[in-house]
């Protein structure tokens, strides 16, 4: 029970953590607070993430252990991305002296930031899909899941903070909802001796 409801309880810090960034936005850069809590937030959501995998595996194991290895890859592109704008600001490599960097370094870059990091927002789509296939959440929740998950790169890409912020608030929604349903849920009997 103790699990169940952490993870619950990191359904809702993680997009609320993540959901923080943009007020720290300079330029349409993360800087070094914002960075810092797009990193921090990817451990708690995806700890929270981990626990509806289970509820998903229990339905479609294959189609939920691609999601989780999608999952996991658009975690460490997010983490990779939180990091640069925590460098960017703390090595004042600021504007395109940092993209000018990363071109001495294609291969790398490709791996650490430009492959991984359209991850996390295909594995929040392919979520919100799962969801409402599998109708483990009201249509509804599946919905802005999807929405938010499209939304996502165009505030963050174009680093559009309104629509950053619109996205994020499609994303607390329906995770708020999946938290609080997690915390409800009934423990898990114990297996027999």
């Amino acid at each position: 029970m103790l699990v169940q409801r952490l993870q619950a309880a990191a359904l809702l810090l993680g997009p609320l953590t993540f959901a923080a960034s943009p007020f720290f936005w300079t330029d349409g850069h993360y800087g070094v607070n914002g960075g810092t809590l797009i990193a921090l937030a990817m451990v708690p959501w995806v700890y929270g993430l981990v626990g509806e995998y289970e509820r998903l595996r229990e339905r479609v194991p294959r189609a939920a252990g691609l999601w989780l290895l999608l999952l996991l890859v658009g975690m460490f592109g997010s983490v990779s991305f939180g990091l640069q704008g925590f460098f960017e600001q703390a090595l004042d490599a600021v504007d395109r002296v940092a993209l000018a960097g990363f071109a001495d370094y294609p291969p790398q870059s490709l791996l650490v930031l430009w492959l991984p990091g359209p991850a996390f927002p295909l594995a929040r789509l392919a979520f919100g899909v799962l969801l409402g296939w599998t109708r483990t959440a009201p249509w509804w929740v599946a919905v802005l899941i999807c929405l938010a998950a499209v939304a996502f790169p165009l505030g963050r890409v174009l680093r559009l903070e309104w629509v950053a912020y619109v996205a994020d608030v499609l994303v607390l929604v329906p995770f708020g909802y999946l938290a609080r349903r997690a915390w409800r849920r009934p423990a898990p009997a114990a297996p027999a001796p």
